[in-house]
């Protein structure tokens, strides 16, 4: 009947609506021109001033607006594997994303977490912009890790 069409249609009109407008989907146009994807695994390899960390990978997972350790290196924060260190990401309007960064787990009761940016460099490599553990404006590079 053309009730229950209309309804289908209605249905699947809010189901792509949902889908596309998620900001855990993390895709966004940038300055390389085409559509970015955070959604993978990413190793860091610079983190100023501080320069632990370096090595440690941290993998965002399709729909979850959150990136978790999957390996740690060089650890001085008391990180763990499985623990958020990006959580609450959304893209912005000019093609990065913006964030809660975890700087520490050495204090169980209460994690460590400050706003940050991320910049994509290019399609496997991002900056990622905040404050470190004594407040000093910190930058981190991270690459994508490709199978």
């Amino acid at each position: 009947s053309i009730l229950m069409r209309s309804i289908k249609l209605i249905i699947l009109l809010f189901t792509i609506i949902g889908f596309t407008s998620c900001d855990a989907l993390k895709k966004t146009s940038n300055t390389t021109g085409g559509v970015f994807s955070l959604n993978g695994q990413w190793e860091l390899v610079s983190n100023t001033p501080e320069n632990t960390l370096v090595g440690s990978k941290v993998t965002v997972a399709p729909f979850i607006a959150e990136g978790r350790f999957t390996a740690i290196a060089n650890n001085s924060q008391c990180f763990r594997e499985n623990d958020v260190k990006w959580k609450n990401i959304a893209t912005t309007n000019n093609g990065g994303f913006l964030l809660n960064n975890l700087l520490s787990s050495c204090n169980s009761g209460s994690l460590n977490y400050q706003p940050a940016t991320i910049t994509v460099i290019n399609n496997n490599e991002i900056r990622l912009t905040g404050r470190n553990v004594n407040n000093q404006e910190n930058s981190q590079t991270w690459r994508r890790v490709t199978q």
